[in-house]
């Protein structure tokens, strides 16, 4: 399956490291050609020669071959006299393998010293990283903010999930399963293409709805769940429109949004792009309410009484049209209390095929855990898992039907 892919794996100073060994051994089976580098730190908890033995290559160890001349010299095989360079544009993908919270700050500072991190720096790969550290380490908002750092930069990432950590606790932290890892690794170098041929709508982003020149009604909306959704469709062959709604992310792959403000706006461009989509997806948090006039003046505090009204609900216009026949709908129902049975009443009053449950922890997030809800009743619970995971499960249902 991977024959002709050359995959550079790094291994970091974590107690998963020993899992890293089932990585390349897994994709030695799958015909990968694997390389690994591995930290100072790494070398203390798993030895050199593993990896040698079950990749068929030099570990790379240091930056000088001369202190590998117990593994091969890096010239053997590259020949070349800047080996990590070589190494890097060979590779078709690089993955770090658990990847600690130090590796995390070097990568997205720029720092490159040692030969993990200068195979990285030099590397135009695509990269994939599992994060693996104690839960604490993870929640701290430098390591948050490296990892919002990288992923603006395109880093792919897997993980952490919750878990017995080494520390003996139970919480988020561990590193992703070995059979998770390479899963994401073949999606990643051969994507699906079961959506070839296949028109797909999304909306994405919360909606504004203007009080006055300066006010709005809105909501918490980032955006993210609807923006990974409409990449792994591309991804997956689907061609793709996304609606999008005041979002603060870059165009996911070839795809150019196309831009809207209010509940308004959103139910014309679906109208306007809904013809021929084989499936409406609507990931927006689109405003239930608007104020009832847009005071074309700031509204000073003594004159603060705002009358509200209903917005159309886009999903129930799209769900009359004649044009539907054969059409997949799905929605997404975010509710605080009752979630499955108030996501299946509007599963029904909208006259959906699929809807999808979420609490309001998803807001902002790069995960989520939700439950896929069919037409029939069926309940897919998903554990809490990345956005771009959440999409492919949903793109999964919505094959299935």
């Amino acid at each position: 399956m991977l024959q002709g892919k050359t995959i550079v794996l790094g291994v970091t100073g974590c107690i998963a490291a020993y899992k890293s060994a089932t990585i390349v051994s897994r994709l030695k089976d799958l015909g990968a050609e694997v390389w690994v580098a591995m930290t100072k730190e790494a070398t203390q908890l798993v030895g050199p020669l593993t990896f040698r033995t079950l990749s068929g290559n030099p570990v790379i160890t240091d930056l000088f071959s001369q202190g590998m001349n117990h593994l091969g010299s890096y010239q053997e095989i590259i020949n070349t006299p800047v080996p990590h360079v070589s190494l890097a544009e060979k590779a078709d993908l690089i993955v770090i393998a658990p990847c600690t919270a130090n590796i995390i700050g070097k990568m997205a500072q720029g720092i490159a010293d040692d030969p993990l991190t200068t195979v990285v720096m030099a590397g135009a790969a695509r990269k994939l990283i599992a994060p693996a550290m104690n839960c604490n380490m993870w929640r701290n908002p430098i390591v948050v903010k490296n990892v919002q750092s990288l992923k603006l930069l395109g880093y792919e990432l897997i993980g952490p999930v919750e878990g017995k950590l080494a520390c003996g606790e139970e919480d988020i932290g561990r590193m992703s399963e070995p059979e998770e890892i390479i899963d994401k690794i073949i999606q990643l170098l051969i994507p699906k293409q079961d959506l070839k041929g296949k028109s797909i709508l999304v909306t994405a982003g919360g909606t504004r709805e203007a009080i006055d020149p300066v006010r709005y009604i809105s909501n918490h909306s980032s955006g993210k769940m609807g923006y990974a959704i409409a990449q792994a469709a591309r991804e997956r062959g689907a061609t793709v429109t996304l609606i999008s709604a005041n979002v603060n992310l870059s165009s996911p792959l070839d795809i150019k949004p196309v831009k809207v403000e209010s509940a308004a706006g959103m139910l014309e461009a679906v109208l306007n792009y809904s013809n021929n989509a084989d499936a409406v997806i609507m990931a927006a948090a689109v405003a239930d309410y608007r104020p009832a006039k847009t005071n074309p003046n700031k509204i000073k505090r003594v004159e603060s009484r705002i009358e509200i009204e209903e917005t159309e609900d886009i999903l129930k216009v799209i769900a009359k049209q004649k044009e539907r026949k054969g059409r997949i709908l799905v929605g997404f129902a975010l509710e605080t209390e009752k979630l499955i049975e108030n996501a299946k009443m509007k599963l029904k009053e909208k006259d959906l095929d699929v809807i999808i449950a979420n609490d309001d922890s998803t807001f902002g997030s790069d995960s989520a855990k939700v439950s896929i809800i069919y037409k029939n009743g069926k309940v897919d619970d998903l554990p809490k898992l990345p956005k771009s995971e959440v999409a492919n499960r949903i793109l999964n249902a919505i094959l299935r039907l």
